[in-house]
This record gives C-alpha cells, sequence and structure tokens, in this order.
C-alpha cells in the first residue's frame, strides 16, 4: 500500500512539471513511479533496513527523489508535492484520466475555464465552452464528453435514510478519537440530497495516519480504493463509497465550502471571486499570495459581498 501511495505522489509531480515543459524531469519521475509499482517489498521496510542509501539502490530513484521518499515516510507528505497542489489545485489523477486528455491539456483547462476536476469538465463540456477554446472544436469536445461517460462509476445512487445510519456511525467512530479535532460532512450529504452515490466526511487533526488508519480499518469496509495521509477512499458493505479528508485548521472554512458544492456553486463563487481580482480554492480566498480568507466559510462569502448560502441552497 505504501508503495503505491508515494509512487501516485510521483506520478503527479511528474504531470505537474509536464505541465511546465520542464525537460527530462517528468519522465524520471515517472520511471521512479513505475519502479515503486514494481516493488515486492514495502518501501518504508527497505528504508528502515538501509536508510536512503538503500533507496537510491532501487533502480530509476536518484537522490533527489530518494530524500522526498525519505521526507513521506518520516512526516506522511513530501514538501515539495504540496507546493505544486497549492499552485495548481486540481485532481490531475481524475483528470488524467479521461483519454485524450494529458498534462498541457489539463492546465489548460484550469488556467482559461478554472476547470479543476472531471466534473467541473463535464459541466463545462455540456455547456459547450470547450469547443470556443483555440484548438478545440466540437469533435474533440464530443470525444471528451464520451470518454468521461466511459470513466463514470456504474456505483448506483442510494436513497440517503439508507446511507446516513452508516455514515453516521463512521464519523461518531472517527469522533470518539481524542486525535480528532473538528470532523462533518460534505457533499451530497451535507446538502441534504434526497439520492446520495457516496459520502463525503472532512477532518482537522494532527494526526492524520493514525486517524486514517482508524478509518480504513472499520468494521464494514469491505475494499479500499485508496489511502494517504489526506485522502482516503473506501466502499462499504452496503453498497457505497466514503471519502475522508484530513484537512488543515486555517483552511477548514475552504475545504468545507469546496468539498460540499455543488459543482455549479463553486464555478459560481469562482467567477465572482476572479472578478473581484481574487483567487478561491480549497486552501482560502487569496488576494495574490495572501490569504484573506477560509478559516470558516461565512468568511468566504464575507469578503464575497455575498449572503452565506445554507448548503442544501447550493
Amino acid at each position: 500500500m505504501i508503495n503505491q501511495e508515494i509512487a501516485n505522489i510521483l506520478f503527479e509531480i511528474g504531470y505537474f512539471l509536464e505541465m511546465e515543459e520542464a525537460a527530462f524531469r517528468p519522465q524520471a519521475y515517472e520511471k521512479a513511479a513505475i519502479s515503486l509499482e514494481n516493488l515486492k517489498t514495502p518501501i518504508d521496510e527497505i528504508y528502515k533496513k538501509g536508510g536512503i542509501k538503500s533507496l537510491i539502490s532501487i533502480p530509476s530513484i536518484g537522490e533527489g527523489i530518494a530524500k522526498k521518499i525519505e521526507e513521506y515516510l518520516k512526516t506522511g507528505r513530501i514538501k515539495y508535492y504540496d507546493k505544486w497542489k497549492k499552485r495548481i489545485p486540481i485532481d490531475i489523477e481524475g483528470l488524467i484520466a479521461i483519454q485524450g486528455v494529458g498534462p498541457k491539456t489539463i492546465k489548460r483547462f484550469y488556467s482559461e475555464l478554472g476547470i479543476t476536476n472531471r466534473k467541473e469538465l463535464e459541466l463545462a463540456v455540456k455547456k459547450d465552452m470547450i469547443s470556443k477554446l483555440s484548438g478545440f472544436g466540437k469533435k474533440s469536445q464530443q470525444n471528451i464528453l464520451d470518454n468521461i461517460k466511459l470513466l463514470k462509476s456504474a456505483k448506483p445512487k442510494i436513497p440517503i435514510e439508507k446511507i446516513l445510519p452508516i455514515a453516521e456511525k463512521i464519523k461518531a467512530d472517527l469522533n470518539k478519537m481524542e486525535e480528532v479535532e473538528k470532523i462533518t460532512f460534505a457533499g451530497s450529504v451535507r446538502r441534504k440530497k434526497d439520492i446520495v452515490g457516496d459520502v463525503d466526511i472532512l477532518i482537522v487533526t494532527q494526526y492524520p495516519k493514525k486517524v486514517m488508519d482508524r478509518f480504513v480499518n472499520f468494521q464494514d469496509v469491505v475494499k479500499v480504493w485508496g489511502k494517504g495521509i489526506t485522502k482516503s477512499s473506501v466502499r462499504m458493505k452496503q453498497g457505497f463509497d466514503v471519502d475522508l479528508r484530513i484537512v488543515p485548521q486555517d483552511s477548514y472554512g475552504a475545504a468545507l465550502q469546496y468539498f460540499t458544492g455543488s459543482v455549479e456553486h463553486n464555478i459560481y463563487l469562482r467567477k465572482i471571486a476572479i472578478n473581484m481580482g481574487y483567487k478561491l480554492n480549497e486552501y482560502g480566498l487569496f488576494k495574490g499570495s495572501k490569504k484573506i480568507a477560509g478559516l470558516t466559510e461565512k468568511s468566504i462569502y464575507d469578503k464575497l459581498n455575498l449572503e452565506y448560502y445554507k448548503p442544501e441552497n447550493r
């Protein structure tokens, strides 16, 4: 599991570098990621036995990437990766999975239309926004839509009254942990939709690994789709998925607003922010590099001169 966690991060760093057209470096991260995926021994065990020298001995892993792996093993994060995520806050994994959509295209979608994930891209396609970009047309736009449809999960939508009791049990179980400072639902559960596809939970904690370990080992979990230091996803035996995200205390309000949605509401707020000379993402509302709001949801709406929207009205 740890090998795949780090490999996923290295792949994403490579995509970020490819967006910037950095020569050779994207391929270096890709090769290192593939090498990690093919390891039969957990990378943390290799490191415990031989330190950073043992990491460098792995094919395609040089000193620079080995130091980043060491940083993740010691701290649960890679600062270099975090900087990229803050600079370009997009769901690379979700977008890159769409056939025909590469890193440079993703960057264009983000810089020209503010698209950060697959749902927003699908909405932009349906609103005929992609075909208006230079180098795109109706055919390429339709191809994107067709490929998004192919990727859509077949998981069923379930009435909220069937999902909520299990979701509340998970939330209550995690809330018992003294390490959990804040916990709340986000997504369609928080918006009180009648039909729900999955459950989103946000947590503030200084002990992410301990919280994630408890989450993925909840009694009704039948499959772990992914486990990381800031996000983990599981499938419950009742047939729906639960995503747990750990967010910084000073970005809690911004993250809660962002992950509550809906997609249309988030796009609406980002457009207002851009028109006012701000940048809005899950980390906060920024004026240049200075964060001016994000601790609470209300602070975001106040700075945008908007009344607070109740989740069910978004």
